[in-house]
């Protein structure tokens, strides 16, 4: 077993086994007590807290009042000890307190006395929490919901417990765990959790990510120092660059701002000096020596902020400095060492999230082994900055729970410090989030813990009676995911292949039983969560709404669209505000056509039999992607279209609103196919002066345009849909096919994009 992991494990481990012959500890008899939750006479905020809380859940599970003294009026009867006050000190005499790291803690039975104590400021909180969670059986599943079990007699068997986490930074970054009565109680740390003095604190940032655009503002430095920024084909960049790395003065400059920022937030224990969130890597002479001399831009990187780290630990050694080793500064350099006050966040961005990180052969994960590999040998704080939610889909479904503890245990085998872990955390309702957080929260703290028997205590204890259904949807998805080989990305589309129509429908099917089971039981809380469950399989059939229609109408099927829509906006409430990243509720509600499409099955284009096959393949307004919808593009009901729904677009701006990325399944199984690509798009017009519209292939690994053109207003008919040839190409997923208004309102008030057709070209 690897050092690093079994050290891990001892600590984690009880420290040594509590004597058998030790009688239990009675706490209560028939809702009544003996007991005094003891403090020291000078306790700190967090112990009062943790003993606050103690009392408050014991009563609330014993029914018992178990009153709060200090140890100096406290007298000799039985007590439970929290904090390491003189009493404490007395009984658990193996310790010594002082050495105890700040979340370390010790729960131990002296009879009649139990000792609950630990390092500060977190330390004894943990304490608490453990013991009210492994002997009375409390659970914080959510900010929102709790299970408290009731114990009118509860006796604690002799313990001896010694506890420490696996790693000394553990954010699960999601919407609802940022409460901080959920996080200090499910034992997280991160710099977003709303952690006061009471709740013990947290790992605070100043600046928490891409930085050096507010720690050398160009609009304070370029004029009179272009020479600080990069220098990109010769000349010095102003906008939507880095720093240049090399310059000897810039450490400075970097350094005392870093040290004013802490002098107004001196609670900072991690100062964040990274990149900006774009590429624009400085290419002087300097800085290409450096990068070539060690293979990559992370080798100026490490060096520059190890200046910055020598200039800013001479002033406060307890700070540390944060860097990100990401996409292009990812790979390590081959030599070159952080200092010890260097903290690297390397990112897993560009992973497949379906298979544990540690265990590729091949593709993105084994690129990311090599590097977290690479740094672990180079760094004493290694972070890692890792992904568990679909950013472009939040709602959707996202079957990543089989990775999490692999996951977790490969990064504390490296050496890992601390994880951030970024989940969906703009607003309540994305898929799982509570459970998510809570098996993050549980395997953040000891990464050897069951991930699979985490997930059946809470599916169990949030949804009771509709657990075994949410069960076979949770299982349904996992196997689906595993058996299609997708890569389950940060960015993973609607149309995943594991997404397919079968699974879909057998999903809602099983979480519209486990609603009715719930909603059965009479508790409206209950139904309502097991409800809200069925939402990202109704979001994914609502981006894929016409898919859908055509499907009830060749299946001869009620037609449900409408009814999945309204029940959907119904179900995600007042409380969801946001289904991606980039895209609001209110947004995905424009998104969506504004009356039921009047024709299920699109008309074949000219020349091409109904319906689509492999010859020739129909890409519908469903598919596409708008920008800023109900500004820039929405679609809405048009008679003239195929199936009835059109994007239309104002023509009073320019913006490539319509776009359609070539990721389809479809396109996937003849990834060398040549396609002769045509769009079919109508314009209302009012003139005949300028151009009406402009279009075009973009691909995205050359970042160039492929085809396309413009079309002026006097040559866009008579407001009917017309083919615009866009040429032959290969669908490769790197490219996306776009049209854009051209800012000619007066001539094409607005455009209508129905659909993009494929067709097999002729070889």
């Amino acid at each position: 077993m690897n050092f690093r992991i079994a050290a891990l494990l001892i600590g984690l481990a009880p420290s040594c086994p509590a004597d058998a012959s030790d009688p239990p500890i009675r706490l209560a008899t028939g809702k009544q007590t003996v007991y005094r939750i003891v403090l020291p006479d000078a306790p700190s905020e967090p112990e009062r807290h943790a003993a606050e809380e103690l009392a408050a859940f014991l009563k609330q599970s014993t029914g018992a009042e178990f009153p709060v003294v200090g140890e100096s009026g406290a007298g000799d009867g039985p007590a439970i000890l929290v904090g390491w006050g003189a009493r404490a000190k007395a009984l658990a005499t193996s310790w010594k307190p002082a050495q105890f790291g700040a979340e370390e803690f010790v729960i131990e039975t002296h009879p009649p006395h139990l000792v609950l104590a630990g390092g500060s400021p977190r330390g004894t909180l943990y304490a608490v929490y453990t013991f009210l969670e492994e002997n009375v059986g409390c659970r914080w599943f959510s900010s929102q919901f709790s299970v408290v079990p009731t114990h009118p007699d509860l006796s604690v068997k002799p313990l001896r417990d010694h506890r420490r986490p696996a790693f000394e930074y553990r954010e699960p970054f999601a919407f609802d765990s940022f409460d901080g009565d959920w996080a200090v109680r499910n034992k997280c740390n991160g710099h977003a959790a709303r952690l006061d003095a009471a709740r013990g604190g947290q790992i605070t940032y100043q600046g928490f990510v891409h930085t050096f655009l507010s720690l050398v503002p160009p609009d304070e430095f370029f004029a009179e120092h272009p020479e600080y920024f990069s220098e990109i084909d010769g000349k010095r960049v102003r906008d939507h660059g880095q720093l240049c790395l090399t310059h000897p003065d810039l450490p400075g400059v970097v350094a005392d701002r870093v040290i004013a920022l802490l002098k107004d937030a001196p609670q900072s224990t991690i100062v964040s000096v990274s990149q900006n969130d774009w590429a624009g890597w400085c290419q002087c002479e300097r800085c290409r020596k450096a990068a070539d001399a060690e293979g990559g831009v992370s080798s100026p990187l490490i060096a520059f902020v190890n200046a910055v780290a020598a200039r800013v630990g001479k002033v406060r050694p307890d700070v540390a400095i944060d860097t990100l080793a990401y996409q292009q500064s990812r790979r390590p350099p081959r030599t070159a060492k952080p200092l010890p006050n260097v903290i690297v966040r390397l990112c897993s961005i560009e992973c497949s999230f379906s298979k544990p990180l540690g265990a590729a052969d091949s593709g993105p994960n084994l690129a990311f082994a090599r590097d977290i590999e690479g740094w672990s040998k180079l760094c004493q704080r290694l972070y890692i900055w890792d992904y568990v939610t679909n950013f472009a889909h939040y709602v959707q479904p996202h079957p990543n729970f089989r990775v999490l503890r692999p996951n977790l245990e490969y990064f504390a085998k490296n050496g890992v410090k601390g994880v951030f872990e970024q989940g969906s955390y703009q607003s309540p309702g994305g898929e799982f989030q509570e459970m998510r957080s809570w098996v993050l929260a549980k395997l953040l703290w000891d990464p050897t813990a069951d991930a699979d028997k985490l997930v059946n205590e809470f599916l169990t204890g949030y949804y009771g009676a509709a657990a075994p259904k949410i069960r076979e949807y949770f299982d349904l998805m996992h196997d689906a995911v595993a058996k299609s080989g997708d890569e389950l990305g940060c960015y993973s589309p609607s149309t995943a292949r594991f997404l397919s129509k079968e699974n879909l429908l057998k999903a809602e099917s099983l979480l519209g039983e486990a609603a009715l089971i719930a909603t059965a039981t009479g508790d409206k809380n209950l139904g309502n969560r097991a409800m809200r469950e069925i939402l990202p399989v109704w979001y994914v059939m609502l981006t894929r709404e016409a898919e859908f229609a055509r499907m009830d109408v060749r299946e001869s099927r009620a037609p449900v669209a409408n009814s999945r829509r309204d029940r959907f906006f119904e179900c995600a409430g007042p409380g969801m505000t946001h289904v991606s990243e980039g895209r609001t509720l209110d947004d995905f509600r424009r998104s969506l056509p504004s009356s039921p499409r009047r024709r299920a099955v699109a008309t074949a284009p000219p020349g091409c039999g109904n319906p689509p096959g492999p010859a020739w393949l129909d890409f519908q307004d469903d598919g596409f992607n708008l920008a800023k919808p109900g500004e820039w593009a929405n679609l809405e009901a048009d008679p003239a279209a195929s199936d009835g729904v059109a994007a239309r677009m104002p023509g009073n701006h320019n913006e490539w609103a319509v776009q359609l990325p070539l990721d389809a399944p479809a396109l996937a199984k003849n990834p060398d196919r040549k396609w002769h690509i045509s769009v079919a798009v109508r314009v209302e017009r009012a003139g005949g002066e300028g151009i009406a519209f402009t279009y075009g292939i973009y691909d995205h690994e050359t970042r160039k345009g492929l085809g396309g053109g413009s079309v002026k207003a006097s040559d866009t008919g008579n407001g009917t849909y017309q083919l615009y040839d866009l040429g032959i190409h290969t669908a490769s997923p790197g490219r996306t096919l776009w049209v854009a208004p051209a800012a000619n309102a007066a001539n094409a008030p607005a455009i209508w994009v129905d659909r993009f057709i494929l067709r097999a070209a002729e070889e």
